[in-house]
């Protein structure tokens, strides 16, 4: 490095910007070719190793370049540089951060830059050149200056949020023109959207994932339409189909298991989506006969005026085959009804005590309640009801409809959403959040008060300043949690029949504790803000509120003193991970697999602090994955990694024990990766790349451990059970189970099948022959049941996978990586989500992955 350069970087290191801007002013009047001599030093900067300090010299090299030469009195040639020189500096070597003022020193011109960039732009998106083309282009605000197919588009389809989030550069002028560019992308429910690439963009063949567009459209939607239905009609119905598509998987895959949804309730939210818009109306429809639910598809035809003739040709045939055959599909509905009914908690009230509050009348009632005696201790239950949402966005509006106010004798639902914003903020709506919060004598008994907080802030900043004392507030959460730790012979229900755990969670849970019954959940997900409240729904909202107040007094008369329950007034959760973790390191010698646990502690770190040369296979390594991380484990199952996933309500420390008992590596991250870190062995505990998708997360955790997947690994290992164990059955098996599980006559759909005899499946059993794990048949509709001539049965859970495009994609994508052993094409992988269209085939089928 020249003398000039070795004095600049002492001063600029130094923090002598002053005296560093001083060396440049010297050198360059000294200089009789400044501009050559400015390259010469660019070059030179840019040819050493340090490249944080030379990027940050080059910088201030360039900078004071253009105000030495502002002030500069002698005469300057026209600035002349090498083109390839120019070339290489703008496309690859010259900090993005001096690239303007380089641009003015050397006079370059638009037109040059642009084409330059055009073919920088042209590589793939995951290498370094497109990524900073991208970045100068954003740099210099030249994003209009390029045609949709030539950036935007490009990363739509290949579904590059992060690249896409680059682009937008928090403009709202780059966000509009995005929503405004998918939503033409969406025009007739996305049918024409390849018609729209060829003939408008010139993007012929192009190959993407639908069903990884449509979500990538509904979240950039969701974060910056702002609701606007009418300006972006296309993309509110991508929207509502895809709630839609969870309501369906709620109703009809056993994703409601703590039953907060009645098949009333469903109907209405379901209503709600639909009404008036033709296209999800057909869409629902649709979506109910691949569900094979006849007596719904019927339901809505009427409700919503659909013709039979109306209908796609599939969905009439499906309609005629059911009503013609002999034999008649028992509806779902039926089925549960035939169950024997929960005995569900009541309060013990006339539905003439519960006030419906929604006049001045009614809410002076409330407040002569409140304040009858008002220097007399007062115990109040409470909660608080909305409507829920399905895309939960930073631009939507939750508001908050009902607060349930329960007292001894009465129950009061106060309407917030219509009626309680007529009141004046600073008497009436006061005097409320004063006597509730922030009062002496009142004890508010809630149960998990936090979201309830939330909501009433956004709702009403009036309850802010009650609110920030919170010591009337008692959760009865915190005392649920105590208890059961160290008190749980309270609970005269604490068990159940033949030692069972108990299905139900929370506030219903300590119901079941207390009284021997739970709660009915049906309505906690019903739509709160239609007016009148249905009864089904008053009901629930009283509940809701009144047992708090009955479970104090249970507890209170059990501890036969209320000092124990006082205590928690005011008091916030504690964090117990840390105690739980204790608790498993003093047990652990106990446990029933305790053997592993003398492993020779110096080979486990060495077989697996990978970053080592040593290539390890997926059958070498086994991983326990955090339930923060369901995507990653899911992949890693992919590559036949075997990969244990905590369920959604394990604690994080499970992980340990299975760390410990099954010689696993765990996969975590954020504050329970540090917790677990803590007591694991050096090396056994890892936090793969964060706010990353799931794909790019699996690369790295493969290239950290140096594990070489091979095709034969690809799709070796069920990703919902983990099992590795398949068996090959004949399409026409699954035909004649398809048609029984979907209560349809062989002759009717396979008249070919009559007189064939199953070689694998017992179909009558629904079991492969000499087995005993029931076949799990979900994804096939009438579409594409017979498209398929061989399925794999996992053999631990009896689920069914067959291969489709999307297989054909995920092993190629997954050859591809092992066989470059890097992570550089990572990116690609979002264009081919797990989840597919019905008409792919989906291979690893996963119904709830819908939303």
């Amino acid at each position: 490095m020249s003398s000039f350069l070795t004095s600049l970087s002492e001063k600029y290191q130094l923090g002598n910007e002053d005296e560093a801007i001083n060396v440049i002013f010297d050198y360059f009047n000294q200089s009789s070719k400044p501009y050559d001599d400015l390259v010469e030093n660019i070059l030179q900067l840019i040819s050493t190793n340090n490249n944080t300090i030379n990027a940050n010299l080059i910088n201030c090299l360039v900078h004071s370049f253009i105000q030495w030469k502002n002030q500069c009195e002698k005469s300057l040639p026209s600035p002349i540089i090498d083109e390839n020189i120019l070339n290489n500096l703008m496309s690859e070597s010259l900090p993005i951060a001096c690239i303007e003022d380089f641009i003015e020193i050397f006079q370059v011109k638009k037109s040059y830059l642009i084409n330059l960039l055009k073919l920088s732009l042209t590589y793939t998106t995951n290498t370094n050149l497109y990524k900073r083309a991208l970045n100068i282009v954003v740099k210099l605000n030249y994003q209009f200056e390029f045609q949709p197919n030539e950036i935007l588009l490009p990363l739509i389809l290949n579904s590059k949020d992060h690249l896409i989030d680059i682009y937008l550069d928090d403009n709202i002028q780059y966000e509009e023109y995005l929503i405004n560019l998918l939503n033409h992308l969406y025009e007739n429910g996305g049918k024409k959207l390849q018609e729209i690439l060829t003939n408008e963009y010139n993007m012929k063949n192009i190959t993407f994932n639908k069903k990884t567009l449509s979500k990538l459209a509904v979240r950039y939607w969701n974060s910056y339409g702002n609701e606007q239905n009418e300006k972006y009609p296309n993309l509110a119905t991508l929207q509502n189909k895809r709630t839609l598509g969870y309501l369906m998987n709620v109703k009809y895959n056993n994703i409601n298991d703590e039953k907060t949804m009645s098949d009333e309730c469903w109907n209405e939210l379901v209503g709600d989506i639909v009404q008036d818009n033709d296209d999800l109306s057909e869409y629902l429809i649709e979506i109910l006969a691949d569900r094979d639910d006849i007596v719904a598809v019927k339901y809505w035809m009427a409700q919503l005026d659909r013709p039979y003739y109306a209908l796609p040709a599939w969905v009439q045939k499906y309609i005629h085959i059911k009503q013609n055959s002999e034999l008649k599909a028992i509806p779902r509905t039926q089925v549960t009804k035939e169950n024997s009914p929960i005995d569900y908690y009541k309060i013990p009230l006339e539905n003439n005590e519960i006030i419906f509050i929604d006049s001045m009348s009614t809410y002076e009632r409330l407040l002569d309640r409140l304040f009858k005696n008002n220097n007399e201790e007062i115990f109040i239950g409470f909660d608080c009801e909305w409507k829920p949402l399905f895309n939960y966005t930073s631009t939507s509006k939750q508001r908050i409809s009902v607060m349930q106010i329960a007292l001894p004798n009465e129950i009061f639902l106060l309407d917030l959403l219509h009626f309680f914003h007529t009141c004046d903020p600073e008497t009436i709506q006061q005097r409320l959040a004063h006597r509730l919060f922030d009062d002496d004598q009142v004890t508010l008994l809630c149960y998990g008060f936090k979201t309830d907080a939330a909501m009433l802030s956004a709702s009403y900043p009036i309850f802010n300043r009650a609110l920030l004392s919170g010591k009337t507030l008692l959760d009865l959460s915190l005392v649920q949690h105590e208890l059961l730790a160290a008190k749980r012979d309270i609970f005269p229900y604490a068990t159940t029949n033949n030692n069972i755990s108990s299905k139900d969670k929370g506030l219903s849970e300590f119901v079941r504790l207390c009284f021997g019954k739970p709660l009915n959940k049906s309505e906690q997900c019903s739509n709160w803000e239609r007016r009148p409240l249905r009864n089904a729904q008053m009901l629930y909202a009283a509940n809701d509120a009144y047992c708090l107040v009955e479970i104090y007094k249970f507890l209170s008369n059990n501890l036969q003193s209320t000092d124990y329950l006082n205590s928690f007034r005011g008091k916030k959760p504690k964090k117990l991970d840390s105690t739980i973790a204790r608790e498993i390191d003093e047990n652990f010698q106990d446990t029933p697999n305790n053997n592993n646990n003398n492993i020779n502690q110096s080979q486990i770190s060495n077989d697996v602090n990978h970053t080592s040369n040593e290539i390890i296979r997926p059958y070498q390594i086994k991983f326990v994955v955090d339930n923060m991380l369901h995507g990653l484990g899911k992949e890693l199952r992919v590559t036949g990694c075997d990969t244990v996933i905590l369920g959604d309500d394990d604690p994080h420390t499970d992980a340990i024990r299975y760390a410990r008992a099954e010689n696993r590596i765990i996969l975590s991250r954020g504050a329970p990766y540090n917790l677990l870190r803590s007591h694991t062995v050096e090396g056994r505990c890892w936090q793969p790349p964060l706010n990353v998708p799931a794909k790019e997360q699996r690369a790295a955790v493969l290239k950290h451990f140096n594990v070489k997947i091979l095709p034969e690994d690809i799709f070796s290992r069920c990703t919902l059970c983990n099992g590795g164990d398949f068996a090959i059955v004949d399409g026409r098996d699954m035909r004649l189970l398809w048609c029984k599980i979907n209560n349809y006559l062989i002759k009717d759909l396979e008249p070919d099948l009559i007189n064939y005899k199953p070689e694998m499946i017992d179909i009558d059993r629904m079991t492969l022959y000499n087995e005993n794990v029931p076949l799990v048949l979900t994804g096939l509709t009438l579409k594409n049941y017979r498209s398929y001539e061989e399925f794999y049965v996992c053999r631990q859970c009896g689920r069914v996978y067959w291969q489709g495009t999307h297989w054909r994609r995920r092993l190629n994508r997954n050859i591809s990586l092992t066989e470059n052993e890097s992570t550089q094409d990572n990116d690609d992988d979002n264009k081919n989500n797990d989840d597919d269209d019905d008409d792919d085939g989906i291979v690893f089928y996963d119904a709830e992955s819908t939303m």
